[in-house]
């Protein structure tokens, strides 16, 4: 679980505004004290206004003994009903400055609390980012997403929200005993003796509460990742009239998460009871012990036990928000632990320390290379060597599972290698910074990943301040200005989620012009034209074609029509080069390479 401590260095960015709180608190709580105790001067002029009076009771403190003799010398002077008003104005001024302190209070945990989590929620952003490729084939998106939503809400309110409990409660519960103490410190340590049976029965319950919290946001993730699969295959789901078997396992989920969270509130709901019945069992018998000492005339003045009672009922409201603040933060601490599993994830692709400059002038050599998925039986690929020199286009081709877009995402370092290295133009890939690396390299996938966005933000993609001129040149290049330029709003046209108002070609073609925007020497084309019709892969090839001049490029194809004209065609099987060749040279060959060309024209 991410340490408390390390959620409050975030809350010591806000020092001034911490300081602030307590100060604001600190000055509440006497001023609620002092409101409180008002009750005894009022008592005392309404029932004993016959003028100055004697000493009382010998165990009756000086201090409130001088206190009450100074009040019934007001009183003989001004009158009964003039120290009633007097007393009756005190009280709402101390209202007022009180209720003015409360707000300062809470305006100044307002910046603290909204401060804090939306660092924690960069903080995990960031992470999430810096995270590799392979972290996210493993983990669910919905489970994701619940994380960073709901988990990090339930900290925001279960455990910032605390704060001003934390740092409210405490000095208020102490300032009340020390007042206690000081009125009659007999009957406040016979109090004291019941506090421990209450924390005890708290603590147990507070125990359990964690536990079911931290499966409920499991159970939670679990339904929003059915949900999120849904919307994403939507057309699937009705095409296939698997609407009803989808209802019944999200209906299924939904029971779950509802059982637990149902067993998790009415855990939760039993703090504040608890906490209540045995404040007020303890009031009873101070009623008890208390009453017997006025009746009895031994120390206690009946306005000052009043005033007792008072001063002693107010230490139930903090400490039973203090007893909900402490569910609070062990149901918070649920969503921590979960939020802690992101954040100590491993990092297998890790940024250099001092990055070394990156120029590509030669070649790029995978030498040695050795790679296997986590998780994955077999390896992806082994003993991989394969130099491609400046301005050559190199194909891959193999069956499925061959690891030729391993190779790719290699290159762009989504991965290390798990053995050898790559390196371009001599320099190891894993000593340059990935923003470096990836500026020399314009990848195309087979499936565009576009953005619900406009077109040219989609194209000028990592800049802030899309160059116009630069946006139109290589959407020109990439034969999309043709359908562009049709659009309601031309560049400025929203496409959609992923993309969903362009078809496939067009999609592929905004793919190809953001690789070009930063003019990248390198090119990865990762089957960029595999799901596309006779007409889009006819564009886009085109558009392939066009944007390779002058750079060298690595085309991964399924369809070996669109590799003829690469200058080597590299055949994988395994994990492994098999064949190496233009294609004339590995038809003449007549091995792996042949047979796959005769076995797609067999299937065209």
């Amino acid at each position: 679980m991410r340490r408390f401590k390390d959620l409050f260095s975030l809350v010591l960015r806000y020092r001034l505004n911490l300081l602030g709180n307590i100060a604001f608190n600190v000055l509440g709580s006497v001023l609620s004290l002092f409101t409180f105790l008002a009750i005894v001067p009022f008592l005392r002029i309404l029932f004993r206004s016959g003028g100055p009076r004697e000493a009382s009771g010998e165990g009756a403190p000086q201090g409130f003994e001088r206190l009450s003799m100074m009040l019934d010398q007001y009183v003989a002077t001004h009158g009964a009903e003039q120290a009633l008003f007097t007393m009756c104005a005190s009280i709402a001024v101390l209202a007022l400055v009180k209720n003015a302190v409360t707000y300062l209070s809470f305006y100044s945990l307002a910046t603290i609390r909204t401060g804090v989590a939306r660092d924690l929620r960069e903080q995990l952003f960031d992470r999430i980012l810096a995270l590799p490729v392979g972290y996210f084939t493993e983990q669910r998106k919905g489970d994701l997403i619940s994380r960073m939503t709901n988990d990090l809400m339930e900290v925001e309110f279960s455990v910032i929200g605390t704060l001003e409990v934390l740092f409210k409660a405490p000095i208020m519960i102490l300032l009340s005993l020390i007042t206690l103490f000081a009125i009659s410190w007999e009957l406040t340590l016979f109090a004291l003796v019941f506090m421990p049976v209450a924390g005890f029965i708290i603590s147990r319950i507070a125990t359990a509460l964690r536990g079911a919290a931290g499966r409920g946001k499991a159970r939670l993730g679990d339904l929003i990742s059915r949900l999120e699969e849904t919307l994403g295959a939507m057309v699937v789901v009705k095409a296939f009239d698997a609407a009803p078997r989808f209802r019944g396992r999200f209906a299924e989920h939904n029971e779950s998460y509802f059982q637990l969270m149902r067993k998790l509130y009415k855990r939760e709901y039993l703090s504040s009871p608890v906490s209540e019945f045995v404040s007020m069992s303890v009031i009873a018998i101070l009623l008890a012990v208390g009453g017997r000492l006025v009746l009895r005339g031994e120390g206690l003045e009946g306005e000052l036990f009043i005033g007792y009672l008072v001063v002693f009922s107010q230490i139930i409201p903090p400490a039973r928000s203090l007893s909900d603040a402490i569910f609070k933060v062990q149901k918070g601490a649920a969503s921590l632990d979960r939020l802690d599993e992101v954040m100590n994830a491993d990092l297998t692709v890790v940024e250099p320390a001092e990055p070394r400059p990156l120029r590509f002038a030669e070649d790029i050599r995978f030498e040695g290379v050795g790679f296997q998925y986590p998780g994955a039986d077999d390896a992806a690929l082994t003993g991989f060597d394969l130099s491609i020199s400046k301005g050559e286009t190199v194909a891959l081709v193999g069956a499925s599972g061959s690891g030729k877009t391993t190779v790719a995402r290699l290159l762009l370092r989504l991965y290390d290698p798990v053995t050898g290295s790559i390196r371009i133009d001599g320099t190891d890939l894993r000593t340059v910074a990935s923003g470096d690396l990836r500026r020399h390299i314009g990848f195309v996938t087979q499936d565009p990943l576009l953005f619900n966005d406009a077109v040219q933000a989609n194209i000028a993609l990592f800049d802030p301040n899309p160059d116009a001129d630069r946006v139109r040149a290589v959407a020109d290049i990439a034969h999309a200005t043709e359908f562009i330029d049709q659009l309601p709003r031309g560049m400025d046209t929203p496409i959609g989620d992923g993309g969903g108002r362009l078809s496939g070609g067009q999609k592929q073609r905004l793919a190809i012009a953001r690789a070009l925007y930063h003019d990248p020497p390198i090119l990865v084309m990762d089957e960029a034209t595999s799901a596309l019709d006779a007409e889009g892969e006819r564009l886009v090839q085109a558009a392939i074609e066009r944007v390779m001049e002058g750079r060298t490029a690595v085309v991964i194809a399924h369809r070996l029509s669109t590799v003829r004209r690469a200058d080597r065609i590299v055949v994988l099987d395994r994990g492994t080069i098999v064949e190496s060749g233009t294609h004339e040279e590995l038809m003449v060959l007549g091995g792996h390479y042949q047979g796959m060309v005769a076995l797609q024209q067999l299937e065209a």
